[in-house]
Formats: structure tokens, sequence, C-alpha cells
């Protein structure tokens, strides 16, 4: 995955007053680290149950086979 390049620039697709520009300006000075990476999830998933956070949880405790 180190060697993906980036296509389009993400803040062509905002509004030019949008806060997401500012959000995008800030990952890419200060955090820069590669391509991002974006997951959608269909209609329907539980996230109010332990077990639906579980399934797309990206932090310590996660399970193993988490989407992130």
């Amino acid at each position: 995955m180190h060697n993906v390049e980036i296509g389009l620039d993400q803040s062509l697709s905002m509004p030019d007053d949008s806060y997401v520009i500012d959000y995008f300006s800030h990952i890419s000075k200060y955090l820069h680290a590669g391509p991002p990476v974006y997951f959608v999830l269909e209609e329907g998933h539980n996230y109010t149950s332990l077990e639906g956070q579980n399934m797309v949880c990206g932090g310590t405790g996660c399970n193993n086979d988490s989407l992130v």
C-alpha cells in the first residue's frame, strides 16, 4: 500500500467554504501518512450493540477481524 498514489485531490469534491477543506489541509500538512482509506457501511448496521461496534472498531481491545 505504500506505493499507492493519490488520485483526485479530495478538496476538489468540497465547496470552497466547507470546513472539510481545512481538515484536509491540516491532515496534509501535519499528518501526511499516505493515501486516505474510507470504508462505506451499508444501511442497517447496528452500532448500538457491543458486537456491532466491535465489527467496525479500530483501536485497542477491538476484535482481530474488525473492519479497520
